[in-house]
C-alpha cells in the first residue's frame, strides 16, 4: 500500500524515476545542442580512439617500411659547394656503388657550418655523429682539418688505404702531428684537383679529406676516394 502523506495522498517522491535514455535525450535536442552534448561528454573517448588508431597505424608503418641503411657518410665542414652539386654527386656515387635506393643510401652532409652563429651546437652534433660511428670522412678547409688532425680525429692514410691508392696520392697528402704522436704523418688528402672540389676553396683555403679513426664503412670509403679522383687516373 503506498505511503500516505498527512493529506492522505500517495507520496510519489519515494517512487523510482526513469531517466531518459541517450536516444531520447538526443531526440529532443536541436542540432547545435546535439553537437555540444556529444562534444562535452564524448570528446575524451574520441581522443582516446584517435590516439589508439594513430598508434596502430604507426606500428604498421614501421613494420612494413624497410629501414634504409647508410653505406657511407661524408661530413663537409663550411662547404662552398652548391646544394645541387652535392645532391647530384650523392646520387651519382650511389649509382656508382650500385646501391638499392629502397634499402641503402649514402650521406654527403654539407650542413656543418662551424663559422655560423650556432657553431657550438653544430660542433656538438658532429661530435655525436662521430662518437656513434656514423661518419666515415670529414672534408674541411685546411686550417680546420689540421685542428681535427692534431686532436687525433683521423687514422693514418698508410693504415687506411691500399698500397696502390696510397702511392697514387702521395703528392696530395697533408701531414700533421697529433697529441699522441709528435712525428708527422699523412692524415689528409688535398681535394683541390678532385672531381667534386676542383677549384673550390673556402676563403682561399683548399679542402682536405681525412678518414675518421673509427670510420664504419671501410670499403666504400676507399671507393669514395677513388671516385673523387677517377678523372685523374
Amino acid at each position: 500500500m503506498p505511503k500516505q502523506s498527512r493529506l492522505e495522498e500517495p507520496v510519489t517522491i519515494y517512487q523510482p524515476r526513469e531517466l531518459p535514455s541517450e536516444k531520447e535525450k538526443l531526440k529532443n535536442m536541436s542540432t547545435q545542442e546535439k553537437i555540444n552534448y556529444l562534444w562535452e561528454y564524448y570528446r575524451l573517448h574520441a581522443l582516446g580512439g584517435i590516439l589508439t588508431i594513430a598508434a596502430i597505424i604507426y606500428v604498421i608503418y614501421q613494420i612494413v617500411t624497410p629501414n634504409i641503411s647508410t653505406q657511407f657518410y661524408a661530413a663537409i665542414i663550411d662547404s662552398s659547394l652548391s646544394t645541387d652539386a652535392v645532391e647530384t654527386y650523392t646520387e651519382d656515387f650511389s649509382d656508382y656503388l650500385e646501391l638499392n635506393p629502397k634499402l641503402e643510401d649514402i650521406q654527403i652532409n654539407d650542413t656543418f657550418y662551424l663559422n655560423s652563429g650556432s657553431n657550438y651546437n653544430i660542433q656538438q652534433a658532429l661530435t655525436a655523429y662521430i662518437a656513434a660511428r656514423e661518419v666515415d670522412v670529414i672534408i674541411a678547409p685546411e686550417s680546420q682539418f689540421l685542428s681535427y688532425a692534431q686532436n687525433d680525429y683521423f687514422t693514418k692514410l698508410s693504415e687506411a688505404l691500399p698500397t696502390d691508392i696510397y702511392s697514387s696520392l702521395t703528392d696530395r697528402f697533408v701531414l700533421s702531428s697529433t697529441t699522441e704522436d709528435s712525428e708527422k704523418n699523412a692524415y689528409g688528402i688535398y681535394l683541390n684537383d678532385s672531381d667534386l672540389f676542383k677549384d673550390v676553396t673556402y676563403d682561399g683555403e683548399p679542402y682536405v679529406l681525412g678518414i675518421l679513426a673509427n670510420y664504419p664503412h671501410e670499403e666504400n670509403t676507399i671507393e669514395f676516394i677513388n671516385y673523387l679522383f677517377r678523372d685523374l687516373k
